[in-house]
């Protein structure tokens, strides 16, 4: 699996919506995005992983973050920058920054959230900010072949029009993201709080 053929759909996609969040996955009470919105998000942590942060293709990148549409826009964007998704990596995405002598970057959940709110420990980096200035199309698509995307493949994934998630696991949701894009597939994500809403509201 490449990453590259979910990078391409979302964007073929265009405004059609990829990913319906509820709860606190979405940082807010509803939120929809759109196939292109999605691309464009993941295609700028690619570009800041890879450009300003020189991350190698084949570097272990952590994602210390929860069930969020922000996790899978990092998730994808380091996949495209070449990046091996691990638990020990030497440059970690988290909502929870410390001081740490690995490259740490800070994502606030908040829906619309443009910078982290408040101060950041000395050295860590504003990835909201930082995220604000790349650009929208991916650089660089030669990278995405070193990533380890073929990790995160689900291959029993059936394709339909939309499909409901409830508290997944990290990696069970970077893989229905990635494969869900590539079918055509509605990612539905839901908080045990707002499932009955989400299966009301959306049909399921």
């Amino acid at each position: 699996m490449n990453p590259l053929d979910t990078y391409r759909a979302l964007i073929e996609r265009g405004s059609d919506p990829a990913l319906t969040l509820y709860g606190a996955p979405a940082g807010a009470p509803r939120l929809e995005l759109s196939g292109k919105v999605v691309a464009n998000h993941a295609a700028k942590a690619a570009n800041f992983l890879a450009d300003d942060l020189m991350l190698e293709p084949g570097s272990r990148l952590t994602l210390d973050l929860p069930v969020h549409w922000r996790l899978l826009t990092w998730a994808l964007g380091g996949l495209l920058a070449g990046a091996h998704l691990a638990p020990d990596g030497d440059t970690v995405v988290t909502s929870r920054p410390a001081p740490a002598a690995a490259d740490v970057v800070a994502v606030s959940l908040g829906a619309l959230d443009m910078s982290w709110p408040g101060d950041l420990p000395a050295g860590v980096i504003d990835g909201n900010a930082e995220l604000l200035g790349q650009a929208d199309a991916l650089l660089d698509a030669s990278l995405a072949d070193a990533s380890n995307a073929s990790a995160f493949a689900r291959p029993d994934l059936a394709a339909g029009p939309r499909l409901l998630v409830v508290d997944p696991d990290q990696t069970d949701l970077i893989g229905l993201f990635l494969h869900a894009a590539v079918s055509g597939t509605t990612l539905v994500l839901s908080g045990w709080a707002n499932a009955e809403q989400a299966r009301r509201l959306e049909g399921l």
